[in-house]
């Protein structure tokens, strides 16, 4: 397990938190690398792993995305292997991320993980999302600007945006255990001093087109009956094709009656727990019966969420079932069971023993998350 030492995340929350930068230094005492440079390159050689190098020579700078056969003609000059969403095949990796679970688990997206030479780096450049950056192995220089000021973007290859140089506010080497987080929006520049590995949490933040396509797409998938535009207290016009001011707030108010309907709460909840598609493809080769796992849970088992898996939920709900979503899919189960239920979901681990709240829906629902690979029976020692 990794847990933060000597890090006050109110403080974090209340000062830094899409506010500013900040450098917690040994924040991950004793910090173990999850994974090293042959697991990540092993990684960059799967069919559905997204993973790139990036690689600069005199100032020619190269961008080479994988699934990767070998790596010798690419590795060259000053180079970074980068391989995205670790989290969902390493455990290890999973469970540094759940370092950072004072950030619930809607706004995470993935373990961006990174192994650079000496003098490697991406260039300055500017991210739109919250980043905490772990230093693992080696040493790495970090530079962070000023949000304020304007900086001009370019391409030295069509798959790299960079920025101009900038006056850094904070400029830094991390030691393997220090973390570096970066609000959206400011630049920054990292530049390893010796070989290294570097693991990005990054976080995502909707934006309204996003959701509204979430709620589009669910209504394009259902029978759902709307409202219709009504008008009733119309009054005389002699310019017909003016739209009024009036015509304009009635049109938003119907917008509004359906994006406000307690009923888009689960729409966006369900959007919100997308997380990657290869969560899905982990499900047990033959499922297990209803009869083992009751045999399990009868004399006690422990449970974990799998790599990656990320469950999220409304806090609030006040009918008969607790409903909760996984990548997308939904589950449910009665509301007597909630604190049960999320209990599983908020915990890497838990104990689960047979009582008499257990119900043989619940227990039907614990198999079928077995066996989709969502959770996983700890083994005893």
């Amino acid at each position: 397990m990794y847990t933060l030492s000597a890090f006050s995340i109110k403080h974090f929350l209340a000062e830094n938190w899409q506010r500013k930068p900040c450098v917690l230094h040994n924040a991950l005492p004793n910090f173990e690398d999850p994974l090293d440079e042959h697991d990540l390159a092993g990684l960059a050689q799967e069919q559905d792993i997204d993973s790139r190098v990036i690689s600069q020579m005199d100032g020619d700078w190269k961008v080479t995305e994988g699934p990767f056969t070998e790596f010798e003609d690419v590795c060259k000059g000053a180079w970074t292997l980068l391989v995205q969403g670790v989290d969902t095949h390493i455990e290890s990796a999973s469970l540094l991320m759940n370092a950072f679970n004072f950030i619930p688990h809607w706004r995470m997206d993935d373990l961006l993980v990174s192994y650079s030479q000496p003098g490697a780096g991406v260039g300055a450049h500017i991210d739109q999302y919250d980043v905490f950056i772990v230093q693992g192995k080696g040493t790495r220089r970090w530079q962070v600007g000023d949000k304020s000021m304007k900086y001009a973007k370019y391409y030295p290859h069509p798959k790299l945006q960079q920025i101009d140089e900038f006056e850094p506010i904070i400029d830094v080497e991390l030691l393997p255990g220090d973390i570096l987080y970066i609000p959206p929006g400011f630049p920054h520049k990292g530049q390893s001093i010796t070989e290294c590995m570097n693991y990005s949490v990054g976080f995502r933040a909707p934006d309204q087109t996003e959701l509204f396509q979430a709620i589009a797409d669910d209504l394009l998938d259902s029978d759902k009956l709307t409202r219709r535009f009504i008008d009733r207290n119309r009054t005389y016009i002699d310019r017909p094709s003016a739209i009024s001011p009036k015509d304009i707030m009635l049109l938003k108010q119907l917008l509004q009656q359906y994006v406000t309907n307690t009923q888009i709460d689960q729409v966006l909840t369900q959007h919100l727990s997308k997380q990657n598609e290869y969560l899905d493809a982990f499900p047990l080769e033959t499922p297990l019966p209803s009869s083992y796992i009751l045999a399990l849970i009868n004399q006690g088992v422990t449970l974990q969420l799998a790599c990656g898996v990320r469950p999220v939920y409304l806090d609030y709900q006040v009918d008969d079932e607790f409903i909760f979503f996984i990548n997308g899919h939904k589950f449910s189960t009665s509301a007597t069971a909630r604190l049960e239920t999320s209990r599983l979901l908020d915990n890497h681990q838990t104990f689960i023993k047979f009582n008499a709240e257990l119900t043989h829906d619940w227990i039907e629902l614990i198999r079928e998350l077995i066996n989709l690979g969502y959770l996983e029976i700890v083994e005893e020692d």
